[in-house]
């Protein structure tokens, strides 16, 4: 045969270096004439495309060629013959890439030497490959050339399934960060969506920078930081991160531009408040074009869900001062200046957290606790402000702002109103029945009645009131202890008491004025 004798490209000694340590491209031969495989191999030695070897595998059946599809997913290109165990023992193999292996990518050529079993129209309209020869036709140069334009289309094939794909995880790692609600949640988002978009096992670190203004200059801070460098998250400033990060993130800021490095990577974005925010990921090894764009697109999605996010944050404490004011309002009626309900909202989220709930969650109790008295408005001061005990008819008149207070906030559609109407409803009812004002007991009480009822009654106790004074902190644990299954969720009075000096340290960052 004519390819016998062909010549091969010479390999230089560098470019030979170079192209062991890159992948190769996989070729399967399926043929039963072992001839045909070792010329197949012989024409084919020291090809090279892109820079890359091809590694020849071989069978002598559409049976054995089965088995080398399912254990190698990745073949570039495969040269069937046509009759092999039985007279169509190719033509059952490409089916079966094709259709049971869904295997759209490979390139499939068939070869035959006997033309006459399947006409050469009929195989080519009826079968999904890329060509169809004789044997006596594939010189070693046709040879060549059909490895060449095979190669190509799966290049070509593979780039856009990539691109499809990262596409698809763009879109996926967005949506994914589009379900977060806070600025620290959606760095950490980030970290772990990007790492994952690149396949990559690397160290990452997120830094939000505040605009200076008349009251503050330039600030910076940590939101989210992974892998090696977590240590580094919460920081304050860039000045604490490592010099080398420090620098880079300097540069971006300088230049005002994202930085693509050998061995690292980092985003900038700034919005239209000013606030620029920086995304730094150590890489091992470099990223190639494909990743660079994918990093890119998911940069655009990262800071347009920045800005908006933002926006919701500032929505969001605008609209926590204003139910904190309302709350503080309530409370001023009987204790002038107090920070009673910025405590207990405090106290509430810390303890919510620590029986599990996620963010968002403790978020909504933090903006629903301070309204957890509302209805106490509706209370005579009189009755409100009396020093000594209150006889039954005060006491009943002093039980309705319970309902009141649902009442009133139930009237809102939004979920934080919904959720503190159900804290002002329920937040007197005790672990056994015996509470107000409908008796309900374990879990039949709202959790966040539950949260709000301990966190109130721990601050409470803390606090002088016109009818006792202030209880010392060992006299409140022993109490919360006591009542703990009988006014109290045992479950919430472990999470207090286990870390109570947290609870006390929380406390006290917010004294009375």
């Amino acid at each position: 045969m004519e390819f016998l004798f062909a010549d091969d490209d010479p390999v230089m000694p560098d470019k030979a270096a170079a192209s062991r340590n890159a992948p190769t491209w996989k070729m399967l031969v399926v043929d039963d004439d072992p001839e045909v495989v070792a010329v197949t191999r012989l024409a084919l030695s020291g090809f090279e495309f892109l820079g890359r070897k091809v590694e020849i595998l071989s069978a002598h059946s559409g049976i054995e060629g089965r088995e080398i599809f399912n254990r190698e997913p990745e073949i570039a290109v495969a040269l069937i013959d046509v009759v092999m165990e039985s007279e169509d023992a190719g033509l059952k193999l490409v089916e079966y890439i094709r259709v049971q292996c869904a295997n759209h990518t490979t390139r499939v050529y068939l070869r035959t030497g006997q033309p006459g079993h399947a006409p050469v129209d009929r195989v080519i309209r009826e079968y999904d490959i890329d060509d169809y020869k004789e044997k006596t036709e594939l010189t070693a140069q046709k040879l060549r050339t059909l490895l060449y334009s095979g190669l190509r289309a799966y290049r070509d094939i593979t780039t856009i399934s990539r691109q499809r794909d990262g596409m698809r995880r763009v879109i996926l790692a967005t949506s994914d960060i589009l379900r977060t609600g806070s600025l620290r949640e959606f760095a950490s988002a980030v970290l772990g969506q990007l790492t994952d978009l690149l396949g990559l096992n690397d160290s990452a670190i997120y830094c939000l920078v505040l605009p200076a203004s008349d009251k503050s200059p330039r600030a910076a801070r940590t939101l989210a930081a992974s892998g090696s460098l977590v240590e580094f998250a919460d920081q304050g400033d860039l000045e604490s991160l490592p010099p080398a990060i420090s620098a880079r993130f300097k540069e971006a800021l300088q230049r005002r531009e994202s930085l693509h490095g050998e061995h690292d990577y980092v985003l900038y974005h700034r919005n239209h408040s000013g606030q620029e925010n920086l995304l730094y990921v150590e890489l091992k090894t470099e990223i190639g074009v494909h990743e660079r764009e994918l990093l890119e697109l998911y940069a655009i999605n990262v800071s347009l869900t920045f800005e908006n996010l933002t926006v919701l944050e500032e929505l969001q404490a605008a609209q926590g001062e204003v139910v904190s004011l309302l709350g503080d309002a309530v409370e001023q009626r009987r204790a002038p200046s107090a920070a009673h309900v910025e405590r207990v909202a405090r106290i509430s989220h810390a303890l919510a957290l620590s029986i599990g709930l996620d963010e968002r969650a403790a978020r909504m109790i933090l903006h629903a606790a301070p309204l957890h008295d509302v209805g106490k408005i509706a209370i005579d001061d009189a009755i409100l402000l009396k020093p000594g005990t209150l006889d039954p008819e005060e006491w009943a008149a002093m039980k309705t702002h319970a309902v009141v207070g649902a009442e009133l906030l139930a009237r809102s559609d939004r979920e934080v109103m919904q959720i503190a109407a159900q804290i002002a409803r329920s937040h007197h009812e005790h672990w056994d029945g015996s509470g107000y004002p409908a008796g309900l007991a374990g879990e039949a009480i709202p959790l966040v009645g539950r949260i709000v009822a301990l966190a109130d009654a721990f601050d409470s106790l803390s606090t002088a009131r016109p009818y006792r004074t202030r209880w010392p902190d060992e006299e409140i644990r022993s109490y919360l202890e006591a009542q703990s299954g009988k006014r109290f969720d045992p479950r919430l009075v472990a999470a207090l008491l286990g870390d109570f000096g947290r609870f006390v340290a929380i406390r006290e960052r917010f004294p009375d004025a």
